[in-house]
């Protein structure tokens, strides 16, 4: 939810973590939160908010070598915007600690500004992310240095605008992605701004080099959702699965401009290149279950899909599962957040290692209030044990505040994010987690 990772479509996520939780009759209360006291936390590097970046909001992408990437909205070269119109950088890893290297300055122009969800690879090594309006890509050239290009730009009347989330390859080549406004679906998401629900689109390259863009798929707002929350994921047949954080035909109390508490949806193809979309799951609130879906989703097989939640469970947010069954789909709550020590308000993708351990972060909660990194471990007889990893400081000038695009995990089980804030002068920061 990038732009408004601290909003729910006009909702303030600070507002929601000012709610008390709610214990419902027969809601299980969550399980103790274990703090890691082996973990260690180090600060990558502290943007300065000038020429190599500043307020970084997207996750971050692993190379082979270790080495990584990602977006900054603000700082940079380019004078079109206030502050700066944004970067994409790398940080280097070598044996004498990382160095931050800017590949691409935005100017604010046709070339887009303000990117706030991360980058991805192609097999060539080619990067390719958004701005608020374009789709990019970077290539490397021959002197060292990196060649930007746009293959797409956005028009919020027609094919959505603010794609906030990871693009996502499928094995064909093509690029999908979300727009999180826009559309011809005007007033039905936002009364007061009228730009539409959001959109599910593909890129497919051409033989001459360009990209034809498709919108596959538009939202009303209800009942099939609006304002897409996450990067989506396909499954081996060419389904494309993810989350709205509104819409749907749940009940939600917090504001009667944005409906629905958030969708989970399926989109499949079919002859003609034509795309049908079916709502899995609708987020209702009450009974102890979580609302407004907030970071993308784990498909573990066909029938098992795995996220979280901003708010709800009966408490601060929740890590849910959906399985398919005879009846349709159920939600379970893996986990609740009650704020303290455990965290609030779960936001991001949740990454899952090889053993089936998830882990993520919160935007608030935590032994600072400031925000956590959690890990929640499977067992076989206790359900799912959370463990809080990290808990960002909170009260200073130089407070950390996690970005809401989640974290990554390399091979050696060391966790990657940013902040958006904090670091040296409150530009925002790079951490690793070391469990």
């Amino acid at each position: 939810m990038r732009s408004n990772h601290l909003w729910i479509g006009g909702i303030g996520i600070f507002a929601l973590l000012a709610l008390p939780p709610v214990i419902s009759s027969g809601v299980p209360p969550a399980r103790k939160a274990n703090k890691q006291p082996s973990a260690t936390v180090k600060v990558l590097y502290s943007f300065t908010g000038g020429s190599d970046g500043g307020t970084p909001l997207s996750d971050l992408t692993l190379d082979s070598a270790g080495n990584l990437y990602g977006t900054t909205s603000a700082g940079g070269t380019g004078s079109a915007c206030q502050g700066g119109c944004g970067t994409v950088f790398e940080l280097k890893h070598s044996a004498n600690g990382w160095k931050e290297q800017v590949l691409y300055s935005f100017k604010g122009g046709t070339d887009g500004a303000s990117p706030q969800a991360g980058v991805i690879f192609d097999s060539a090594g080619i990067l390719y992310g958004t701005t608020n309006f374009t789709v990019f890509k970077l290539a490397p050239n021959s002197k060292g240095g990196w060649r930007e290009s746009v293959i797409y730009g956005f028009s919020c009347q027609s094919d959505g605008c603010l794609p906030q989330t990871d693009l996502v390859f499928d094995t064909q080549g093509n690029l999908f992605g979300t727009a999180q406004r826009g559309g011809i679906q005007a007033s039905k998401c936002d009364a007061l701004d009228e730009v539409g629900c959001g959109t599910v689109f593909e890129l497919m390259p051409q033989s001459n080099g360009s990209w034809k863009e498709t919108t596959i798929y538009e939202f009303a707002g209800a009942p099939d959702g609006g304002q897409p929350s996450s990067a989506v994921v396909l499954d081996s047949l060419g389904n494309v699965y993810g989350t709205t954080g509104l819409g749907g035909t749940g009940k939600c109390t917090f504001s009667s401009l944005f409906p629905g508490c958030g969708t989970v949806y399926k989109l499949t193809p079919s002859a003609g290149g034509k795309w049908t979309e079916s709502v899995l799951y609708d987020f209702v609130r009450g009974g102890g279950f979580g609302i407004y879906p907030s970071g993308g989703l784990i498909l573990d097989n066909a029938s098992h899909l795995l996220g979280a939640t901003v708010a709800g469970g009966n408490g601060l947010g929740t890590v849910f599962e959906l399985k398919q069954t005879q009846k349709g789909w159920v939600q379970t709550v893996v986990y609740r957040f009650y704020g303290n020590p455990d965290g609030a308000a779960p936001e991001g993708k949740v990454a899952m290692n090889s053993a089936g351990t998830l882990f993520g972060m919160t935007l608030g909660g935590g032994a600072n209030h400031g925000g956590t990194v959690f890990a929640l471990t499977p067992s076989m007889t206790n359900g799912w044990r959370e463990s809080v990893i990290s808990a960002f400081p909170k009260g200073s000038f130089l407070e950390e505040i996690p970005s809401g695009q989640g974290v990554v995990l390399d091979s050696n089980g060391h966790l990657y994010g940013t902040t958006s804030a904090g670091g040296t002068i409150n530009s925002g920061s790079v951490y690793e987690v070391t469990p």
